[in-house]
């Protein structure tokens, strides 16, 4: 005998199994903070179901974006990455735009600055990843918001045709020297310019001695512009300007390795800026985001964004060019800026540069 169940009493069946289903599902938080040992298995299994991550980037798509891609789903075919590239401050505002809507579209973000200041307006999640207990203290944040994928250092660059490697200053008092003056060009650009030089010189000489030095540097009269670093980089290689100051150290190789007549000097201690990678609030295939986080910050990924001639931030992974790193035989010492230190610094040591080095 079979019987019959009520269409009625068949829909709230049907309801209560959704809500129980629902009640059930991980939260974003529950996948970022997973240590179990059946951790991978977890991520998989909802990663197949979720199919794909959306990751908000600050990377050049051609150099680096694509070989992490194209590496990450060949490991994980039954994922896909989405990508969307804009600057620091176009991500956040896309951002913050979307959560406005209540439009939950995107899940990794990554940059300098960018998820730090998302942090600050409460869009960002907490994570575990077993692979962060490879990196150094300064290269994850203690709070768990984020980890490290690459490094930038800053160090001179100059024309080779100009100056010779033996007259090259070698540190931060040589730049003083009065042969110099008129002869450098730095940019104006607030997270990676001049204003971070000034961060780097405060930092660690301390406020008062750095200032007494920043004032004798402030008359060698060093040409300004608001174009990137890559583009006085050029200007010098040019040769409008013997030597450019708080240059990527990465850029004059990559230039001299295609002919141009320019080189790289580190000025100890280097600063350095880190790209940050971060989870979204709330994330809509954070089991994906989880698993492409883990790839970024493991050897597997470290050494794609070497192949890409990007500095690798695993300290087990040298560059391409392995004196660009810290031990690699060319300096030592370098300045690590901590996110939230250059978030909250920055207007203060851009206002001291306008003030000291502009007006």
């Amino acid at each position: 005998m079979v019987t019959k169940v009520p269409l009625g009493f068949g829909i709230v069946i049907l309801l209560l199994a959704a809500v129980i289903s629902s009640s059930l599902a991980a939260s974003v938080e529950d996948v970022a903070l997973i240590k179990s040992p059946e951790r991978q298995k977890i991520l998989v299994e909802g990663a197949r179901k979720e199919g794909k991550v959306s990751w908000y980037t600050t990377l050049i798509v051609d150099q680096v974006v694509r070989p992490l891609k194209e590496a990450f789903e060949k490991e994980y075919p039954f994922i896909q990455i989405e990508y969307y590239r804009g600057n620091s401050d176009n991500v956040v505002q896309r951002v913050i735009a979307e959560y406005q809507a209540k439009r939950f579209a995107v899940d990794i973000v990554d940059g300098s600055s960018s998820p730090t200041m998302l942090r600050r307006a409460g869009l960002m999640q907490r994570y575990f990843s077993p692979y962060l207990a490879e990196y150094p203290a300064e290269l994850k944040d203690p709070q768990g918001y984020w980890g490290v994928a690459n490094l930038y250092f800053f160090a001179l660059g100059y024309n080779t045709r100009m100056v010779k490697a033996a007259e090259v200053p070698k540190s931060y008092e040589d730049l003083l020297n009065p042969r110099w003056k008129g002869q450098m060009m730095w940019s104006t650009a607030r997270g990676a310019g001049a204003p971070v030089f000034i961060g780097n010189i405060l930092q660690t000489m301390g406020q008062e001695p750095g200032k007494a030095y920043l004032q004798k540097l402030k008359l060698q009269n060093i040409a300004k512009t608001t174009a990137s670093n890559r583009q006085v980089l050029d200007l010098v290689i040019a040769g409008e300007f013997p030597i450019g100051l708080q240059i990527f150290a990465h850029h004059p190789v990559i230039s001299k390795n295609a002919g141009a007549p320019t080189d790289w000097q580190p000025l100890e201690p280097l600063p350095a800026t880190i790209h940050t990678i971060g989870l979204t609030k709330n994330s809509p295939h954070p089991h994906a985001t989880m698993l492409l986080i883990d790839f970024l910050l493991s050897k597997r990924g470290q050494k794609v964004i070497q192949q890409a001639n990007y500095l690798p931030a695993h300290p087990e992974i040298p560059a391409l060019q392995a004196d660009l790193k810290p031990g690699g035989g060319r300096y030592k010492r370098a300045n690590y800026f901590n996110p939230d230190v250059l978030y909250d610094k920055n207007n203060e040591w851009s206002d001291y540069f306008q003030n000291q080095f502009v007006k």
